[in-house]
């Protein structure tokens, strides 16, 4: 830890000894309206949501430069929703890697990798929330990242490293410091966790990742979380892997997470111990313009006794896009089953996307 610390302090120190020539600015984004269909096939539980219409906007601000020594420098920031600035970075690559600060971004979990959706969103990102447990992400944070170069390691192998000094996730800068943390960690559904996680998830969050391309369309990848945890009787903590293969037109994907709960103190009531989810996905590019998909996500909470049932969450989709130029037309239909870990609670919805890229 001290030895990689010390290379981020390195790398990042060279901006003060080199001149940087002046950047480039760049702007893209996307524009998407949608159109929502949700209903319930539950007999208890029943969800009648009805049709959503709505337009969301997302664009990235990139500005990038290279110094006198051929190191380059990157900046960027994300404005989407109302008009919110919530993701940025700032980075510096050199032929020894890449080190930079991460705001709200650079999530390194791979528990998503799973599902490939011709649509680009996952069963579980649609309109309607699920509310299935993932992977906790340091992205939901502020962190200071390591990545190797692309091409130093046999079979494309890259390692990624991150650390979040504080994980309240506070987007501070030099003009204006945040509020002191509370300490709770992002991405823990409370609605299945109960009160096990309001407090106490640790001060730090260390995050790794491993991805290689042993082979032309091959990808595999392992990441692994933790905090640093005071006085817990299970500290929180998360992996996942995944595999995926594309051969011609068609790519099959396949992916695992694992997820334990942070449990402050043991007592009578059966909290969840750990989440296990699954993600499976096949995709084909019929033509250069359309694409189809399948995609199905299992969760399962694990209770700390078997007094309480375990309920699986299930989300499905069949996807179809077609694209001409910068605009994208899709369809999916959606299926849950088991919504929020509450047996029998199931959903449906047919979701209409017209994208615009610029």
């Amino acid at each position: 830890m001290k030895n990689i610390l010390k290379i981020a302090t390195i790398l990042l120190s060279v901006l003060s000894f080199s001149a940087a020539q002046a950047g480039d600015l760049a702007v893209t984004g996307t524009a998407k309206a949608s159109y929502t269909i949700t209903s319930s096939d539950s007999t208890s539980a029943v969800v009648e949501q009805g049709k959503g219409l709505g337009v969301a906007n997302e664009f990235d601000l990139t500005a990038s430069g290279e110094l006198d020594n051929g190191f380059t420098w990157s900046y960027q920031t994300q404005i989407d929703a109302d008009t919110t600035q919530d993701d940025g970075k700032l980075t510096l690559t050199t032929p020894y890697g890449t080190a930079g600060i991460f705001i709200s971004e650079g999530g390194l979990e791979f528990s998503k990798k799973g599902a490939v959706t011709a649509n680009g969103d996952r069963a579980s990102d649609t309109g309607y929330d699920e509310g299935m447990v993932e992977e906790y992400s340091i992205g939901d944070m502020s962190s200071i990242q390591l990545h190797s170069p692309a091409d130093l390691l046999p079979y494309g192998i890259t390692l990624k490293f991150a650390h979040a000094p504080d994980t309240s996730g506070n987007m501070n800068s030099v003009n204006a410091q945040g509020a002191a943390g509370s300490g709770t960690a992002s991405a823990v559904t409370t609605a299945v966790t109960g009160k096990q996680a309001a407090k106490g998830m640790g001060r730090s969050m260390t995050s790794y990742q491993i991805n290689s391309e042993p082979l032309a369309g091959l990808n595999i990848g392992a990441s692994y979380s933790d905090f640093d945890v005071n006085d817990m009787a299970q500290k929180p903590e998360a992996g996942s892997a995944y595999i995926s293969y594309k051969y011609g037109p068609a790519t099959v994907a396949y992916g695992e997470a694992r997820i334990s709960h942070a449990i402050q103190s043991i007592t009578s009531t059966d909290l969840i111990e750990s989440t296990e989810n699954k993600k499976m996905s096949v995709s084909v590019l019929v033509n250069d313009d359309l694409s189809v998909s399948y995609s199905q996500e299992e969760s399962v909470a694990n209770h700390q006794t078997t007094a309480t049932v375990d309920v699986e969450l299930e989300s499905s989709s069949i996807a179809a896009a077609y694209t001409m130029g910068g605009m994208t037309l899709a369809v999916a239909q959606v299926s849950h089953q088991n919504v929020g870990y509450v047996a029998n609670k199931d959903v449906n919805s047919t979701v209409f996307n017209v994208s615009m890229a610029f």
